[in-house]
């Protein structure tokens, strides 16, 4: 409804606002609703529904912001390696020891099994909206690491003739690449173990000559 006295333009570019800032209200509501039941009967046991209940919202409103279930745990993923990652700049001490704890952190809180990561990986491909959420996360997670990538770089860490942007890249490569292969083998070794001898070899690549 129009105000009398207020510029039209100005009407409609607040209520456009105000639209806004309730579609992420409701989508922080669905995160933080499935945060809490992940962490309450883990991921296979919740269900979409449980997740719109709890986040007080309609299924089909689900549906307006996440393609499916794995789509919304790619897009928690990107909030908790971002929320780990400002705990590793806060850290004392030398870089590489922070980073390799990084990726022990992340492989902590998404203790996938084979039958989920592969379920993950098919619904990122089969899905442009899950893709795009992936390519997005990567690109936020970048632009987190980079600086630190940098300062290691100054402090003779890590070696200076490769750009921060390359030894990122190389380290999201390095992790999902080692999660795709791990998922399709058949044995029990557990991911973290996979990681570690992964991420030893990174770091040597990368180390200061």
């Amino acid at each position: 409804m129009l105000q009398l006295g207020v510029p039209e333009h100005d009407q409609t570019e607040g209520m456009a606002m105000k639209r806004e800032l309730k579609k992420e209200q409701t989508r922080t509501r669905i995160k933080e609703a499935a945060l809490t039941l992940f962490a309450e009967q883990g991921y296979d046991h919740t269900s979409v529904e449980s997740i719109a209940k709890q986040a007080g919202v309609a299924k089909g409103t689900f549906f307006n912001y996440f393609s499916s279930k794995d789509e919304l745990l790619c897009d928690l993923q990107a909030i908790i390696a971002i929320n780990e990652v400002a705990k590793l700049r806060d850290m004392p001490g030398p870089l590489v020891p922070r980073f390799q704890l990084l990726i022990f952190q992340l492989v902590k809180q998404f203790a996938l099994s084979k039958p989920l990561s592969r379920a993950l990986f098919q619904a990122m491909l089969g899905s442009n909206g899950a893709l795009e959420a992936h390519n997005a996360m990567l690109d936020n997670l970048k632009e987190a690491v980079m600086p630190l990538v940098t300062q290691a770089q100054e402090n003779g860490e890590i070696r200076r003739d490769m750009p921060a942007e390359m030894v990122a890249q190389q380290a999201f490569q390095a992790y999902f690449g080692t999660l795709i292969i791990w998922s399709m083998e058949e044995n029990d070794e557990p991911v973290d173990n996979r990681m570690a001898i992964t991420f030893e070899l990174f770091f040597k690549g990368i180390a200061a000559q």
